[in-house]
């Protein structure tokens, strides 16, 4: 009998060992957007937390207060290297200071993978970048733009802060422009900073130097809707306005009607994604360097089928 109790003690004390064991070796994702003005941070975040609760992980979501903040971002890098956190998910404010924060990265050996964003960052090891491509997705844009104005009219820009998403998404929108359309003619561009108020104020100042503005895309969804904001005051309701991300207030916008439309980008999978990538390198495996997300202009044509895609 005692024999019997000592095995039962054994093997309970083993269950406690391994139980201590499986806790102390729960993985860290550090997920680490630009900021949180945008809700199309806010969706990816979600996406992310339900792959991270899929695979048992541990999701800490930190971010500076505005996405002009590159230092604080940085800061937020380098804290979650001095707590060695497992890995780092990160979209970068300013490629060359947060490049310098993932090559610490790199010699803690904590892998990182970059999200919304395809192009490689300087001088630094990234394990995988997840997005979608912005210049195609601006020429999709254009394309939409072209088909609401029947080929003929003034389009203006309202743009983001400089950097890549706003080198891409413009690029894109003028390339298409250039190379099919000749009726369309961009007349002005004024950043807004990627932020709602700031997309109102550029529209306004774009409209009352360009009264003959036929139509206006915010390369975000928030700046776009702050140029429907310009419209209403304006009252032009004549002029087209389209966004691009796919946040859900936008989306509910088009299914309203006053909303042209926005490039759907499936926001939730930037997070997904980047945690299946992260899970992947975990496990060991080779990781593509590149994973690629699909975009689509939401119109009304299509809003009921979007609006209605479930965080996966």
């Amino acid at each position: 009998m005692a024999n019997r109790y000592l095995r039962l003690a054994a093997v309970f004390a083993f269950a406690l060992l391994i139980g201590g064991f499986a806790q102390a070796a729960e993985k860290v994702i550090a997920y680490i957007p630009p900021g949180m003005i945008s809700p199309f941070y806010a969706v990816s975040i979600k996406g992310a937390e339900v792959v991270a609760q899929k695979h048992g992980y541990r999701l800490r979501v930190l971010s500076p207060e505005r996405e002009t903040d590159y230092a604080g971002q940085v800061r937020i890098v380098e804290d979650m290297i001095t707590e060695k956190v497992d890995g780092i998910c990160i979209c970068a404010i300013n490629a060359d200071a947060v490049s310098a924060a993932i090559r610490k990265a790199n010699d803690a050996n904590i892998p990182v993978v970059v999200f919304n964003g395809l192009t490689e960052l300087p001088n630094c090891k990234v394990e995988a970048y997840v997005g979608y491509d912005q210049r195609n997705g601006g020429r999709k844009v254009a394309d939409f733009i072209n088909q609401k104005l029947n080929g003929k009219g003034n389009l203006a820009i309202i743009q983001g802060l400089p950097g890549y998403h706003t080198t891409e998404r413009e690029g894109g929108i003028r390339d298409q422009i250039g190379d099919k359309y000749p009726g369309i003619k961009v007349v002005a561009a004024q950043p807004g900073d990627w932020e709602r108020e700031k997309g109102m104020n550029a529209a306004q100042n774009m409209l009352t130097a360009n009264p003959d503005i036929n139509a206006f895309v915010g390369l975000s969804d928030e700046m776009a809707l702050g140029a429907l904001q310009a419209k209403r005051a304006a009252g032009r309701d004549d002029l087209i306005v389209c966004g691009i991300d796919g946040n859900p207030n936008a989306l509910e916008s088009v299914k309203e009607g006053r909303l042209d439309g926005t490039l759907y980008v499936y926001p939730h999978k930037n997070g997904s994604m980047a945690i299946d990538a992260m899970h992947e390198i975990f496990q060991g495996k080779k990781v593509d360097l590149i994973w690629e997300i699909p975009t689509e202009v939401a119109n009304k044509t299509n809003i009921d089928s979007i609006i209605n895609i479930k965080i996966e």
